[in-house]
């Protein structure tokens, strides 16, 4: 359950909306250097918080109103006049001001903001923003960090009131063991938590899997996912993985689109240990596409190259694929880390996916399709879902490393049966699985 849903209170004390408003404004900017203007009782030229808007390069400042015993009260025009001419005087110059509330934002004071916006611009100065407790939280529902360590309380109670009656929860992980699903969604199964486990982690050494292990781990997912529905038959299926891109979309494709599964992503900024669901409300639009790159139509070998997490180098393909290729490219508008939040938006990307496979196996059914993934556990758990072990021929999925050469050195075939010869590829090794 979303915290969009919620009209969520405002921070109990002054302190407490300070706090919040450096955290935020820190978030907003996207500069983890902001800070708190100087100490209570000195001089603070009218600015509470400031930092770099990274967007501009420029210094910004923020008042929070509400010191003065007057928390959560509306700001009066005579207030604004007031602190906009004491932050004219902070050094370096603010390129913006913003005079944040915990209360209502008055019309008249923001029409004030306004006309002093406009006698600034024709002297060269910081245009002024005024900001009630309703246009933070606009603000906010960008910033789930924020939200959580801000309202964490509000957040665990949410997700227990919207908990699924009974989970089964695949945990997949094939990197080192770390207690990684030890906190899995603690309060995600108020009345059954089934666990079905994918723990290649044993078959880690040194920073190298033997893939062989673990893809034998795999074979019988289906199995085992199907076995506990029958067990508990309105349970929701779960996914939960800290592993390599071609397991989880192995994994994925073994449990097909039969069977809607909750997606979650571990969190990596939490110390903790936090897994998040992915959210069923409308998420920020990523701007996905899907591009054709050209390329032999129709021959024995194409590429969907996946760009979400970070962008695939095209020179890295060519190191494993070198020779003629068609080639598609999904792709987000910025990829990079933590950007997947909502379902709606894993679901985009998987589309496009999709599209791709199913053009290249138009143009031949019997083309071999390489895809060069980017991807967070989620996404690449979704990608594996809209391969059918039916429809097409032959999908590789192939895993990246630094370490590795070539760096796509390994791939599964999501289409090929367990133990059939061709269901593991490594470079340079003819052996079979």
């Amino acid at each position: 359950m979303a915290f969009g849903a919620y009209q969520l209170p405002q921070p109990a004390d002054w302190q407490a909306f300070e706090r919040f408003t450096r955290d935020l404004f820190a978030a907003h900017w996207n500069d983890p250097t902001a800070e708190m203007n100087g100490r209570a009782g000195q001089a603070q030229a009218g600015v509470d918080v400031y930092g770099t808007n990274v967007k501009t390069g420029k210094t910004e400042g923020v008042q929070c109103k509400g010191k003065d015993g007057r928390y959560g009260h509306s700001v009066t025009k005579a207030e604004l006049r007031k602190e906009v001419e004491k932050a004219l005087k902070f050094k370096p110059a603010l390129s913006c001001y913003y005079l944040v509330t915990s209360g209502v934002a008055d019309v008249a004071v923001q029409e004030e903001a306004r006309l002093i916006t406009e006698a600034h611009a024709k002297v060269g100065k910081f245009p002024v923003r005024v900001f009630g407790w309703d246009q933070l939280l606009a603000i906010l529902k960008d910033h789930k960090k924020v939200a959580r360590e801000h309202f964490r309380s509000l957040h665990l109670a949410l997700l227990e009131v919207n908990a699924p009656a009974e989970l089964i929860a695949i945990c997949h992980q094939s990197f080192q063991h770390a207690g990684l699903f030890d906190r899995v969604d603690p309060v995600a199964a108020a009345e059954g938590f089934h666990q079905v486990h994918m723990d290649a982690s044993p078959h880690f050494e040194n920073g190298v899997l033997d893939v062989r292990s673990a893809l034998a781990l795999q074979r019988n997912l289906y199995r085992d996912v199907s076995a506990q529905l029958r067990a508990h038959s309105k349970a929701t299926v779960a996914y939960f993985g800290i592993t390599h891109i071609p397991l989880a979309m192995h994994a994925g494709s073994a449990v097909s689109t039969k069977q809607p599964v909750r997606l979650y992503e571990l969190d990596g900024a939490s110390a903790a240990g936090d897994w998040n669901p992915l959210l069923d409300s409308d998420g920020p639009d990523l701007g996905v596409k899907l591009a054709d790159m050209g390329g032999p139509v129709g021959g024995p070998d194409a590429v969907i190259q996946v760009d979400v997490s970070a962008r695939v180098a095209k020179a890295d393909i060519e190191q494993t694929i070198d020779r003629p290729y068609r080639h598609f490219v999904v792709s987000i508008e910025e990829p990079k880390r933590g950007v997947v939040t909502h379902h709606d938006q894993a679901r985009a990307i998987a589309n496009a996916f999709r599209e791709a496979v199913d053009r290249i196996h138009n143009e031949n059914p019997a083309t071999t399709q390489h895809v060069f993934a980017a991807t967070p556990m989620s996404v690449s758990f979704r990608l594996g879902q809209m391969v059918s072990r039916t429809m097409h021929r032959s999908v590789l999925a192939y895993n990246y490393s630094q370490r590795s050469s070539p760096p796509y050195y390994w791939a599964v075939d999501l289409v090929a049966a367990d133990s059939d010869p061709g269901q593991l590829w490594i470079a340079g090794d003819k052996r079979n699985v």
